[in-house]
């Protein structure tokens, strides 16, 4: 007769504390389902508080407590919000665990696992976002640096015309001055790409400041075209231009394409390096994503250029 053993398993006890251990690791995983949930149950309220004033809005309230401002402050708000969110779902993970495994041990592995899984994930997905963002913003300056090849600025000259004299006080003294009612700057250009053109330009010298900037519409055809955009004396502070030469004037030229949306659409269509993602985010930023406006153009930077006389 064989008397009985007074002693359990020795291994029965590691046993079912190891597979406690990998559920309450495993128990990480529902965060990424709890985290959602508590983002909106708090959410939805503020949501609709936020539709009477902003200061119910959470990323706001978040920025205005640790002093945030600007776009980046912003950014920084949504992050902690984003972290808050993810901890609240880390402890919905944890409390889940400690009553199924009635172990305040298992519930803390339970949070750690899940905070890590967020991380990981966190990081593969920013990792990912920030390639494709990247690809697609080297490949809307690849195509915005593209309009740049339809003309060039050339030298630019200037005339004055209609001249008169004035008397001023220099040095405690009544001088006389020859002055201009016209300025008129003399801007080359030439095309490569027959289209509809905006010359931006702005004056300053010494004497009267700068003026306001002054926009001219011009339809040019390919090769040697010449702009000519005329100050008058009411449009300068002194009510008249002496000659640039002598008053160290500068010129400010900025020249863009005015493109229609519907040839926008047509070159994106012929762009057959854009992935189906990148092409709509080009339809995005140009706003056809809403549909073409025949009669709708969008400003295109060609150069700019800046000469003292």
């Amino acid at each position: 007769m064989i008397p009985k053993s007074n002693f359990s398993n020795p291994n029965l006890p590691s046993e079912k504390s190891k597979g406690g251990l990998n559920v309450a690791i495993l128990l990480g995983i529902p965060t990424f389902v709890i985290t959602p949930v508590i983002a909106l149950v708090i959410s939805i309220p503020f949501f609709f508080l936020g539709k009477i004033s902003e200061s119910f809005n959470l990323i706001l309230i978040i920025a205005g407590i640790f002093g945030l401002q600007e776009l980046g402050g912003f950014f920084a708000a949504q992050c902690i919000l984003l972290a808050f969110f993810a901890l609240l779902g880390d402890f919905g993970a944890a409390i889940i665990s400690w009553f199924i495994n009635r172990s305040k041990k298992l519930a803390a592995v339970t949070f750690a696992s899940a905070l890590i899984f967020q991380i990981i994930a966190a990081a593969v997905v920013l990792s990912l976002t920030l390639n494709k963002s990247q690809e697609t913003m080297n490949a809307g300056i690849e195509r915005e640096k593209s309009f740049e090849q339809y003309a060039a600025i050339g030298d630019v000259s200037f005339e004055v015309q209609e001249s008169f004299s004035e008397s001023r006080a220099i040095n405690g003294k009544l001088v006389e001055v020859s002055l201009f009612k016209k300025l008129i700057l003399i801007v080359p250009i030439t095309v490569s790409r027959a289209g509809t053109y905006q010359i931006n330009a702005q004056y300053k010298d010494s004497e009267i400041g700068s003026t306001p900037r002054k926009d001219v519409i011009q339809a040019l055809d390919v090769g040697a075209n010449t702009v000519r955009i005329t100050f008058l004396a009411n449009e300068s502070r002194e009510y008249g231009y002496s000659s640039p030469k002598s008053t160290k004037g500068t010129a400010q030229i900025q020249l863009s394409y005015l493109a229609s949306q519907q040839e926008l659409l047509e070159s994106l269509k012929l762009d057959s390096t854009a992935d189906q993602k990148v092409f709509q985010q080009f339809m995005k930023d140009e706003g056809l994503d809403k549909g073409v406006n025949p009669n709708s153009t969008v400003n295109k930077f060609v150069g700019r250029k800046e000469v003292q006389f």
